[in-house]
């Protein structure tokens, strides 16, 4: 017997779907609205969207800790967007908690490379940088609406973790002039630091 297959678009076979002329219904902040695609609430939920898909890209190129703080900062992002949705008080402290413990978890492998700007060299160090950008654009999308504005705090921290995670991977550092090529750091390379100097 074959399996049955349910298309969650089945509109696609008949050629017509809603959404076809460029508008779409969203909820934001517990509101059912009918917007154009390029509207900024539209604008807004794509580059979460896009900051969620590409954080999760990245978790799963990473490993050990830092694949679990990716993770807890994607899902971070999923509950910012239910709030966004529902304007559920319930899914801001959720979204607000989970960055709490990426900060938690990623503080235990930070590195100790030097600060300044920050060139990737590595694939992984790439993803993430990626997934912050389009955080920050998310942010700055977010700004730009009249609610949802305590939603800024959980992404501008989101971006900060993000830009220390990138710190955990091969990169340079370039301060003023200099530009100097930084190893990925890991909770072995810290312990085995320590052990040096307490030899």
């Amino acid at each position: 017997m074959r399996p049955y297959f349910v298309l969650a678009k089945p509109c696609v076979l008949l050629g017509r779907c809603p959404g076809d002329l460029g508008e779409t219904e969203v909820y934001f902040m517990g509101e059912e609205l009918c917007k154009r695609k390029d509207s900024p609430v539209i604008k807004l939920f794509g580059a979460l969207e896009t900051a969620e898909a590409y954080i999760n890209m990245a978790s799963l190129k990473a490993s050990g800790k830092l694949a679990r703080v990716l993770r807890l900062l994607q899902w971070s992002l999923r509950h910012l967007g239910f709030y966004l949705s529902t304007g559920s008080p319930r899914h801001f402290e959720t979204s607000l908690e989970l960055v709490r413990r990426a900060a938690k978890l990623l503080y235990s492998i930070a590195p100790l490379s030097p600060l300044g700007w920050v060139i990737c060299r590595s694939e992984l160090c790439s993803s993430i940088n990626l997934a912050r950008v389009w955080v920050r654009w998310a942010e700055r999308r977010l700004v730009s609406l009249e609610k949802g504005h305590e939603g800024i705090l959980v992404l501008n921290h989101v971006g900060n973790i993000l830009f220390d995670s990138m710190r955990t991977q091969e990169h340079y550092v370039m301060s003023g002039r200099s530009l100097k090529a930084v190893d990925a750091w890991s909770a072995e390379k810290a312990l085995e630091l320590c052990m040096g100097v307490f030899k």
